[in-house]
C-alpha cells in the first residue's frame, strides 16, 4: 500500500540514481546509525529483562503484580511515543536544514506537551486506580499487591517522558552514537540501583530503580543537547 501511494506522488525523475544507492560512504554511515540504535534497543530490552528477573526472586505473587502494573507504563508509552515520533521528524528536518530556531522550537514544544500528557495520564491512573487494576486481573491477591505498588507504576509516564522525547530528538538528528553511549551509562546506573535498592526495600526498591533508569536516560541525553547543537549549527 505504501509503495502504491509513493508511486503516485514521486515521479521517475525524483528517484535516486544507482550511484547514490550504492554510495559506500553513505551506506556505511547508515549502517553505523542503525548499529548504534540496535545496541541502544538491546540495552533497553536488557533493562526490562533485569527488572523482570529481579522480580522473580521476590516471589510469584510480586511477579504477577508487577506484570499487571507494567501495563500502565506500556499504555502510557503509546502516547509518549507519539511525541518521540514528532520529535524525530521535526528535529531531523531542522537539523538537515541547519535551522536552529526550528530545532529549538521542536525540542521545547515536544518537552512541554510530552510532560503535559504524561501528567494527565498519571493523574488518570491515580484517580481510577482501583477500577484499572480490577480490569487487568481477576485475582484478589494480585489486585491487593498491585495496589501496594500502584503509585510507582502510575508515575512512570512522568519519569519516562523525557527519555522518550530525547530519543526522538537524537534519532532525528542522527546523534545515534551519543544515544547509544548514554543508554549504556543508564543501564549501568540501573544495574547498581537495582542491586542496592532491591536488597533494602524489596519491590519498592525495584520500582524505584526503574524510575532512576528512566530519569537517567532523559537527563543524560538532555545534558548533551547544548554541546551537540553547537557542533551542528556552528556554521
Amino acid at each position: 500500500a505504501g509503495l502504491a501511494i509513493l508511486s503516485r506522488r514521486i515521479s521517475v525523475s525524483q528517484m535516486p540514481q544507482w550511484s547514490e544507492l550504492l554510495d559506500l560512504t553513505e551506506v556505511k554511515r547508515m549502517t553505523a546509525i542503525n548499529g548504534h540504535i540496535m545496541i541502544r534497543s538491546f540495552c533497553l530490552l536488557t533493562a526490562f529483562v533485569l527488572f523482570t528477573k529481579r522480580g522473580v526472586y521476590l516471589g510469584t505473587d510480586i511477579l504477577a503484580a508487577n506484570a499487571v502494573l507494567m501495563n500502565l507504563f506500556l499504555f502510557a508509552g503509546y502516547f509518549l511515543d507519539g511525541f518521540a515520533t514528532s520529535a524525530e521528524q521535526l528535529a531531523g528536518k531542522a537539523a538537515g536544514a541547519r535551522y536552529r530556531p526550528a530545532f529549538d522550537r521542536t525540542v521545547w514544544l515536544t518537552v512541554f506537551w510530552g510532560f503535559a500528557i504524561a501528567a494527565l495520564l498519571s493523574a488518570i491512573f491515580l484517580g481510577f486506580a482501583a477500577q484499572i487494576v480490577e480490569t487487568m486481573t481477576a485475582s484478589d491477591e494480585t489486585r491487593s499487591l498491585a495496589m501496594d505498588y500502584y503509585s510507582w507504576a502510575a508515575l512512570t509516564a512522568v519519569s519516562g517522558v523525557l527519555a522518550f522525547q530525547m530519543d526522538g530528538v537524537f534519532i532525528g538528528a542522527t546523534w545515534s552514537r551519543d544515544m547509544r553511549n548514554m543508554m549504556i551509562v543508564s543501564l549501568a546506573i540501573f544495574s547498581i540501583a537495582l542491586y542496592f535498592l532491591v536488597e533494602k526495600f524489596g519491590n519498592h526498591g525495584l520500582w524505584a530503580a526503574l524510575h532512576i533508569f528512566l530519569i537517567a536516560r532523559g537527563l543524560l541525553l538532555l545534558a548533551l543537547v547544548p554541546r551537540r547543537k553547537t557542533l551542528l549549527f556552528q556554521d
